[in-house]
């Protein structure tokens, strides 16, 4: 079972906000520690990815800036859309 954290896509022009699991990054970012982990996050709404830094149950989006993200291949998420 995978960890889902509570989120607000960063992307400018999308104010989507609600749960989605972290991919794990493999790539080594400047400045983490033995006690965080950098994730990925891709929004169910507009589709962009972004970068977070966990540290405990917190939540901390790097800025995107700084980011330079592949496309990849993010498992389909249900964000609970009516019919």
């Amino acid at each position: 079972m995978s960890t889902s954290y509570l989120v607000s896509c960063p992307h400018m022009g999308c104010d989507w906000s609600g749960r989605l699991p972290a991919s794990p990054e493999s790539e080594a970012w400047r400045g983490t520690t033995e006690n965080d982990s950098i994730v990925a996050f891709q929004c169910p709404n507009c589709h962009e990815s972004w970068r977070a830094r966990i540290l405990g149950g917190y939540v901390e989006v790097l800025p995107l800036w700084e980011q330079d993200l592949e496309p990849a291949a993010w498992p389909a998420v249900d964000i609970g859309v009516g019919d």
